[in-house]
């Protein structure tokens, strides 16, 4: 019965983390570049100290780790000037307050400088990762397939757009953004959409399905501890009983 509660308990600890994962795409599916969690199970024997005989291990299952699903989501026409999309592999680079990072959201607009930036602020960065400078009197903007932004028919600015060469090393920082460990590299054989977004990768029907899926069995962790410990108590009042 221990064994049995044992391993519940350490089922139901990675759910929790699962249903945190999958609760967190659902609430995502949406958002505008989006890349989905997914979380890695894996088993591992432990070995307990038994006086009555039989099994001494017992199988556990913990959350090795979780990763990011990098494939593309479906790209979306808005008509706006000013959202971009990556058709490839690749990514825009942003300045944030702490560091340069990067993210699939090619949602931008201007600030009051005149400054390319994204929805939360934060700046869009050419190619040669410098801030990109839009006047708004110049006309409007046109961005090639290339990455080439211009205005009046001149060329202002050439988009950066970034690979890395694995993306397992990108690390998820919030705000729809990733940092990565070395610079990545001008990335080739992408083409820019102007007027579009890329939509975020999750799969709402699947979302909800493992979210459903999680959830029952974590219920059904937290009934087996029940009755493992029903009948826990019960072999003890009988081993006390007088009678």
């Amino acid at each position: 019965m221990e064994n049995a509660i044992t391993a519940a308990l350490s089922k139901q600890i990675v759910l929790s983390r699962a249903l945190d994962v999958a609760a967190n795409n659902v609430a995502n599916q949406t958002t505008t570049g989006f890349k989905a969690e997914r979380v890695n199970f894996q088993e591992y024997i432990s070995r307990i100290n038994t006086t009555n005989g039989g099994d001494p291990t017992v199988s556990l299952v913990y959350d090795a780790d979780s990763y990011t699903d990098f494939s593309a989501g479906g790209l979306e026409a808005t008509q706006a000037p000013l959202d971009f999309a990556i058709d490839g592999d690749g990514f825009f680079a942003v300045q944030t307050d702490a560091d340069i990072a990067y993210t699939r959201d090619g949602h931008f607009g201007v600030n009051g400088f005149g400054e390319l930036v994204t929805r939360d602020g934060h700046l869009v960065l050419d190619q040669s990762r410098s801030s990109i400078l839009i006047d708004p009197e110049e006309g409007p903007i046109l961005l090639s397939a290339e990455g080439e932004i211009q205005q009046n028919g001149a060329p202002i600015a050439r988009l950066g757009v970034f690979a890395v060469d694995d993306p397992r090393e990108l690390r998820r920082t919030g705000a729809n953004l990733f940092t990565a460990a070395t610079p990545p590299a001008d990335a080739e054989g992408v083409r820019l959409r102007q007027g579009f977004i890329e939509i975020s990768n999750v799969q709402p029907i699947r979302a909800m399905t493992d979210m459903i899926e999680i959830m029952r069995a974590y219920e059904g962790a937290a009934q087996l501890i029940e009755t493992s410990s029903e009948l826990a108590r019960n072999a003890v009042r009988t081993l006390t009983d007088p009678a």
